[in-house]
């Protein structure tokens, strides 16, 4: 509607029209200023050269760009990247070059294949082979912005092409182990690690190890909805060397057909000395919100360990007002 509303008000041919709005954008957003702070007024702009720029894939990609700097231009890229696939990878390696991190993060967000608010671009699902040329030119870039946009990127990746996606962040890890290729690294493969995918574990340094030994888990017999419980587990590392611990636990929680929906939660990290004895806890509440419902009867819980998965233990689930 208000994209529609710009055409109506803002007289003359397209390429003018994109020409005045461009002029008008104002100062470049530094890294940390967020779009969703200084400039979600700019959304219908974005609409605009979307629903009435496809004609003019110049002048298009260059209002996308200057808007970038001011907002963010990934969503306009989409039907660009459809109609126009070749020369818009060539402006998306041009803008992977940038001095600008707002337009180079523009390069790797508006070509994700799984890009929120946006169409799956199916294309990229099917063959993300085009996309890696800019995630290996940015995954070590010196903006957090951009950095962030690349692990995301090839998250989107890890969902159907899981073992590219590996590849590419074990390739990242050995050409630069810096602490900044780290967290893109295990930002990239977290999808794959709450799976517990044995690969993905080990490149971000949490294999599956025999030596590390869930003792015990302990977790109540009975709770409530609305309430909040205990989960405590005991991890002994028979080793004679430290050994860092990923630990999450699933719910298992009962759907409205009898079966069950497990659900990650993440318990923590952890290093063990050689011969240490370890006991973690954490509460779990049993939250009423808009996203989840819960129902009444037997659950599960179980705990993982670097990917190793223990024996679920039930548990009663209760109405809130049960006694």
């Amino acid at each position: 509607m208000f994209a529609a509303g710009l055409k109506d008000r803002l007289p003359g041919e397209y390429p003018e029209v994109a020409a005045g709005i461009v002029d008008k954008l104002g100062p470049e957003l530094a890294e940390g200023e967020g779009y969703f702070n200084h400039s979600f007024h700019l959304w219908p702009v974005s609409r605009y050269i979307e629903d009435y720029g496809l004609e003019h894939p110049e002048v298009s990609l260059d209002a996308i760009e200057a808007l970038t700097r001011v907002f963010t231009g990934e969503w306009a890229v989409r039907p660009f990247l459809t109609r126009y696939p070749e020369a818009t990878m060539e402006r998306v390696h041009a803008w992977s070059r940038s001095d600008s991190h707002n337009v180079r993060r523009l390069s790797t967000e508006g070509i994700r294949p799984r890009l929120p608010w946006a169409a799956v671009h199916r294309p990229f699902t099917e063959d993300p082979s085009p996309i890696l040329p800019v995630l290996d030119r940015l995954y070590n870039d010196e903006s957090l912005y951009v950095r962030t946009s690349v692990a995301n990127n090839l998250n989107d990746i890890a969902k159907t092409h899981p073992d590219l996606a590996v590849a590419t962040a074990r390739r990242w890890r050995e050409e630069n182990d810096s602490p900044e290729v780290t967290w893109v690294v295990e930002r990239s493969l977290r999808g794959l690690v709450k799976q517990s995918h044995h690969e993905a574990l080990d490149v971000v340094g949490f294999a599956p190890d025999a030596g590390i030994e869930l003792h015990s888990v302990a977790f109540p017999v009975a709770a409530a909805i609305g309430s909040s419980v205990e989960l405590t587990a005991t991890l002994v590392n028979h080793g004679d060397t430290a050994r860092d611990v990923l630990v999450d636990y699933k719910l298992h929680f009962l759907k409205a057909n009898g079966g069950r929906r497990p659900t990650v939660f993440r318990f923590g990290r952890f290093t063990l000395a050689p011969g240490e004895e370890l006991e973690i806890s954490k509460t779990h509440p049993f939250r009423v919100t808009g996203t989840r419902t819960y129902y009444p009867g037997t659950q599960a819980v179980s705990v993982v360990v670097n990917g190793i998965e223990s024996e679920p233990i039930a548990f009663e689930l209760s109405a809130a007002d049960a006694e």
